[in-house]
């Protein structure tokens, strides 16, 4: 039954990822933005989103970002509501493959902030 629940909370996840992403996605558009920018705001979007995995699922967090990403990319952004059927391949692939780097990058990154916190508060 805990697998069944984790599976849900994956779809729902990839569902509010796919809404995140778009709101973010239009957010550039809007602005005008070059490609940098937007490749930007995406990593930027992907590396909160890594932070509330790994926070929150911590025996599977890579399974469950690639999960997150595809479902939330393919299915609730394509399939199901044409979010980004403009997009150019490269960019989903951008998405899936940064969501997945920063998840696995995701212990290193809070060691080190929290190295440093404590170097900061023991030097003061």
């Amino acid at each position: 039954m805990h697998n069944v629940m984790r599976i849900v909370a994956w779809g729902i996840v990839a569902f509010l990822y796919a809404q995140g992403l778009d709101v973010v996605l239009t957010l550039v558009r809007d602005a005008e933005l070059n490609w940098i920018m937007m490749l930007t705001a995406i990593a930027g979007f992907n590396l909160l989103t890594a932070h509330l995995i790994t926070k929150y699922d911590n025996t599977l967090a890579i399974l469950s970002a690639l999960i997150i990403s595809c479902l939330g990319i393919i299915v609730f952004g394509v399939m199901i509501q044409p979010l980004f059927v403009g997009l150019p391949y490269w960019l989903w692939v951008f998405s899936i493959v940064s969501l997945l780097l920063f998840v696995w990058l995701m212990p290193w990154i809070s060691a080190k902030v929290a190295n440093s916190s404590a170097n900061e508060r023991s030097s003061s």
